[in-house]
């Protein structure tokens, strides 16, 4: 099963590892839960303790792989051991046991994760997040959200930037963005100017 890693995000170039290690420099992250995972363990190389939710048959195959600890092994970055769990369900029913635990939530191409993922985050922590499923434009009408940076992509190579942040979210037309529009599109919204991926903060 750990060839579905391989296959879907090392031989694609997809693995963003520069991205999580950005994001640890920059805001001291040390711990990140990543509901509609599939099987992208990256953020387990660089952060000591993440947690997984993905209701995919092969994603539960894989995490239950007896290899996966000796494969997260040799690519970590950090010296203690670490500490991964994986949760095979939809990630829209509450986990208690990690509520409020993480510095990272991370949204990429399963929906409105800001949503149901938040209440994961311990205050003050960061969300990570594409638009692909209208769920960046979500997290910017959200009032416990403030973005704080967006992330540029080229090449396989990302970078951060806290800079002009007034000029995006800005929508090419006008139209009020509300959470019933955006369940019902279930996509982004156009802006005038747009990221690969947006930070934004949850309120303390």
């Amino acid at each position: 099963m750990l060839g579905l890693y391989k296959e879907f995000f090392t031989d694609r170039d997809f693995e963003r590892l520069d991205l999580f290690q950005l994001l640890a420099e920059r805001y001291g992250i040390r711990s990140a839960v990543y509901p509609g995972s599939y099987v992208h363990v990256t953020p387990a190389f660089v952060y000591p303790l993440t947690a997984f939710i993905d209701s995919d048959k092969r994603a539960k195959k894989f995490f239950a792989d007896p290899g996966l600890a000796a494969f997260i092994a040799s690519r970590k970055t950090y010296p203690e051991e670490a500490d991964f769990s994986c949760y095979p369900q939809d990630y829209r029913e509450e986990i208690s046991e990690l509520l409020g635990r993480f510095d990272l939530l991370i949204s990429q191409y399963a929906g409105f994760v800001s949503q149901h993922g938040k209440r994961y985050l311990r205050p003050g922590g960061y969300l990570l997040v594409n638009n692909s499923h209208g769920d960046a434009s979500m997290a910017a009408i959200d009032e416990d959200f403030q973005l704080v940076a967006v992330v540029k992509g080229k090449n396989g190579e990302y970078r951060l930037t806290e800079k002009d942040l007034a000029s995006y979210m800005v929508p090419q037309k006008p139209v009020e963005i509300t959470r019933d529009l955006l369940e019902e599109c279930q996509r982004g919204i156009g802006y005038t100017k747009a990221a690969s991926m947006y930070v934004f903060r949850l309120s303390d």
